[in-house]
Formats: C-alpha cells, sequence, structure tokens
C-alpha cells in the first residue's frame, strides 16, 4: 500500500512538472470562442504577439496586438460592434476591462483607427463602452530651440536616442539637447553620410575633394571617433546601403567598392569595376553602368499599386504615392488583404522602423507612429529649402 502510495505521489509531482514545463515552454496556443454574434479565432505566435479572426455574418475583421498577457487564453473579455455611417466599427475589451487597441472601423477591406477617422457618431456612440478619443491625441507643446527649430520634449520617449543632422554634425535629444561638432564650416548636403544602430558615420567634408577619414558619432552619448581609410575616397561616391551591420560604399571616380565596419573601424575594398556586389535579400553582381547610375541596396519590394513594401516584425507595410505624399498601410502577415491606415510622410526613405515605433518625416515634422496614434518630435523648417536633412533613432 505504501508502495502505491508512493508511486501514485511521485506520478503526480511529474504530472506537475511536465505540465508547468509545457505551459513555461510552449509559446503558442490557437483557440476558439464565441462573444454575441461574433466568433473569435484567437492564436498565440509567441508569448507576446496575439493574432484575433473574429467572423460575424455579415462582417469580420483580423488584427495584432503585442501585449504580454502571460499566455492566457480568451483574452477578449467582451466585444462590442456597431455600424456608423458605413463603417463597421469593433471595440473589443480585454481582463481586467483593458482596452488595448483603437475603435477599428472597417471600410472597403481598409481598417481605419477612430481617432483618425474624427467621426462624432463613432467618438459618442463607443464613449458609453468606455472608449476616450483624448488618449489618442497629441498634446505636447513646442518649445523653441532656434529660429529654424523647435522640439515636443513631452513626446520623447523613454530610452529612445533621436538625432537629426545640422549643417556642422549633429544634435542629439536625448534627456537634454546638445551639439555635437564634426565640420569646421557649414556642410549643406551630405550624401556621404548614414545613420546605422546607434551610429552616425560621415565622411571628412572637412577635405576638399578626396578624403580618407570618415567620422563615427555614438547617438547616445555623442562621442566621436575616426575610421581610416588606406585610399583616397572621392567625394563623387554614394552609399549603397548597410548589411549586417557593414556600410557598403562605391567611389564612382576610382570604380571601386567598399566596406566599413564600424566594430573593427576597418575600410576594406571589396570589389572593382569587374565584381561589384549588390544585395537585394541576397548577394549578387552587377554591372559598372547600374553602380555608376547608383544603384543602391534594397531589402522591399515594389508591388501593385504600392511604390514599396516593407516586411517588418511580423507586418506588411504598404506605401502607396498619393499627389506629393505616401499613404502607409499595415497588413498582419496573415492576412495581406486587408489593410490598416497608419500615417502619411513625405519622404518614403526617412522611415525607421523601431520595436513599437516607425519614426518618419511629413513636410517640415518629423514624427513617430506608435499604437497611440501619430507623435510630432521635432519640426525643422531648414527641411522647407534642404531635403538633405536626415534623422536617426536607435532605441536602447
Amino acid at each position: 500500500m505504501k508502495f502505491l502510495l508512493k508511486s501514485l505521489a511521485t506520478l503526480l509531482i511529474l504530472y506537475i512538472i511536465i505540465y508547468y514545463a509545457i505551459f513555461f515552454f510552449n509559446n503558442d496556443h490557437k483557440v476558439n470562442y464565441n462573444i454575441g454574434n461574433f466568433n473569435i479565432e484567437e492564436k498565440l505566435n509567441n508569448k507576446n504577439s496575439y493574432y484575433f479572426n473574429i467572423k460575424g455574418e455579415k462582417t469580420k475583421i483580423n488584427f495584432q496586438i503585442n501585449e504580454n498577457l502571460n499566455k492566457e487564453e480568451k483574452v477578449i473579455k467582451k466585444l462590442y460592434y456597431e455600424k456608423i455611417d458605413k463603417y463597421n466599427c469593433f471595440m473589443p475589451i480585454f481582463k481586467n476591462s483593458k482596452i488595448l487597441t483603437d475603435v477599428m472601423c472597417l471600410k472597403e477591406n481598409v481598417v481605419f483607427n477612430a481617432h483618425d477617422l474624427n467621426n462624432q457618431k463613432i467618438n459618442q456612440t463607443f464613449k458609453k463602452y468606455g472608449y476616450d478619443k483624448t488618449i489618442y491625441a497629441d498634446k505636447a507643446k513646442a518649445i523653441e530651440m532656434s529660429n529654424t527649430q523647435k522640439i515636443y520634449q513631452s513626446n520623447m520617449p523613454e530610452n529612445n536616442y533621436i538625432a537629426i543632422e545640422n549643417y556642422k554634425g549633429l544634435t542629439l535629444f536625448n534627456s537634454k539637447e546638445s551639439n555635437v561638432k564634426i565640420f569646421d564650416k557649414d556642410i549643406y548636403k551630405k550624401p556621404i553620410s548614414i545613420f546605422t544602430d546607434k551610429y552616425y558615420v560621415v565622411a571628412d567634408y572637412n577635405s576638399e575633394y578626396t578624403f580618407k577619414n570618415f567620422y563615427v558619432v555614438n547617438i547616445i552619448n555623442g562621442q566621436t571617433t575616426n575610421i581610416r581609410s588606406y585610399d583616397e575616397i572621392s567625394f563623387d561616391s554614394y552609399i549603397e546601403g548597410v548589411v549586417d551591420g557593414e556600410i557598403y560604399l562605391f567611389d564612382k571616380d576610382a570604380q571601386k567598392q567598399y566596406k566599413i565596419n564600424i566594430e573593427y573601424e576597418s575600410v576594406e575594398k571589396v570589389s572593382d569595376k569587374d565584381n561589384i556586389k549588390h544585395y537585394d535579400g541576397k548577394w549578387r553582381t552587377i554591372t559598372l553602368s547600374e553602380a555608376l547610375n547608383e544603384k543602391k541596396f534594397t531589402t522591399y519590394r515594389n508591388t501593385k499599386n504600392y511604390e514599396k513594401t516593407d516586411k517588418i516584425n511580423g507586418y506588411y507595410y504598404f506605401y502607396k504615392k498619393e499627389k506629393d505624399k505616401y499613404i502607409v498601410y499595415r497588413a498582419d502577415k496573415q492576412n495581406k488583404k486587408l489593410k490598416t491606415y497608419l500615417f502619411e510622410t513625405s519622404d518614403m526613405n526617412s522611415i525607421i522602423y523601431l520595436k513599437d515605433k516607425i519614426y518618419f518625416r511629413n513636410g517640415n515634422n518629423f514624427n513617430y507612429y506608435s499604437k497611440k496614434g501619430v507623435r510630432k518630435l521635432i519640426t525643422n523648417t531648414e527641411l522647407e529649402f534642404n531635403n538633405d536633412i536626415s534623422l536617426g533613432a536607435y532605441e536602447k
């Protein structure tokens, strides 16, 4: 009898250990449940990424949230639905009455967040369910830094380090503003420059026709170092792109390609005119004519109806040209057809994707997008005259 009890106790302990081991290491689940007239398919792709497919008799919607909900199942506790002015609007309520998304309004296969629509009927209808549109309003006030530049200090995200080019170097915006002087005189155009990771890399524009030095600025602390090339490099050069943290540059005058490694502080010639490397998701060789026409590295695709499509962190981002702006949409990888409107940008090449934020330029403003909507960061009127001024961002 004692042996049997010991065996049962041992099996019970083993069961508990296995159960919790499975729970601890398994970061996925898939469940179906109903709320009212809607069926909800819920998938946990990892411990922080929930995907929902909600179906009713006449409408359906899918969306994704990146929240740590302790791997719980059936996390939507209430679901409010209203049809208003041809929009099918959904408001999910999560555990502890949390609202983790804006009201999502579907029209013609595009989802609009309620704060972007600014529709009073929608706002008033969902207000009775706990919706508060004011949390999506940008309440920051501008602080004048100079005749041309102002910042919205209260919008500066924690643990994000921001830098913007100025004519003699960089301006850093962290806990306080500081300037890093690189050049002796004003340099208005710096085509041989790039932000990558936490660094800003720029050619030595103190020189006149050719140069050997690259300046490297750490945008966290402003520390500046030099990387020296053995070869003289022409200013008739351009940066092709960055792959695995290494910067590739093509010297059109010398018809040589170089690789700049920040960690090893090295500049290495990687090819000449007969073997020019190009990266578009994989390495291949391009012709000298293509290189002389400044063919830059690409990791995005051009698709029908869109100028650019990026795939970042489980999302697709679509850039659609409309007049002098690009309209930016996002879609979950599970359903590329259903797109969510995010923001407008005047410069498709200004985009910086960080963990939960997207930095971008729109006119004279540098902004960022997060789940709370668009926030202004920096206004610089020099952008009216100089499109080459760029911004860098890094999240620690």
